[in-house]
């Protein structure tokens, strides 16, 4: 009786051993579904390093057009600044001389810049960077994919509404960016 209690006691002994083996290493599965997490992980990363290069050029155009939008809305300010000026010299003319309901293309005149131009709105004309001054105007430089469009409104005769539309193209997408301001005669309160 008590070499069968041995035996068996070496059999459940082999038994323990055995299973021990199978249970320390991975089986197929387990390092299938390691792989498959991991692959998933790589390639979500990869994908919003992808995504993440396309959209800085679309991001990049869009704070462009915003501060092309900023720049109507001064240039237009400073045309009535320049009005202010001129007609404390005692010049006569009007807080709003030049600034005519409608829409208009607005370019600074001269090198460096001394003047504000307001021109007929044309829908084809885009703006040209020039990299020897570093500005957007509508004759000289690389043409850009910008389109501005400076919207005069006279609400009353000591109010004007402004809007500027931006219209531009990145990775062929359309975008538009719409910015309004009101000036005022203050000089007249």
């Amino acid at each position: 009786m008590q070499k069968s209690k041995i035996k068996m006691q070496n059999d459940n002994l082999k038994f323990k051993i055995k299973n021990l083996k199978f249970s320390s290493g991975f089986t197929l599965i387990e390092a299938l579904v390691a792989l498959s997490i991991l692959i998933v992980g790589i390639i979500s990363g990869f994908i919003l390093v992808t995504k993440a290069l396309y959209d800085v050029s679309i991001i990049q155009d869009r704070l462009t057009a915003s501060f092309l939008a900023q720049e109507g809305i001064e240039l237009v300010r400073q045309k009535r600044d320049s009005n202010y000026v001129q007609n404390i010299k005692s010049t006569s003319i009007v807080w709003d001389q030049g600034l005519a309901d409608g829409d208009h293309l607005i370019t600074t005149t001269g090198n460096p810049p001394s003047g504000i131009q307001l021109l007929p709105y044309d829908e084809d004309k885009v703006l040209q960077w020039d990299s020897s001054s570093g500005l957007y105007n509508y004759t000289t430089g690389m043409s850009t994919n910008f389109k501005r469009k400076i919207n005069i409104t006279h609400i009353n005769p000591n109010e004007i509404e402004i809007t500027v539309t931006m219209d531009w193209t990145s990775k062929g997408m359309k975008f538009e960016l719409v910015v309004e301001d009101f000036l005022y005669n203050w000089l007249n309160f």
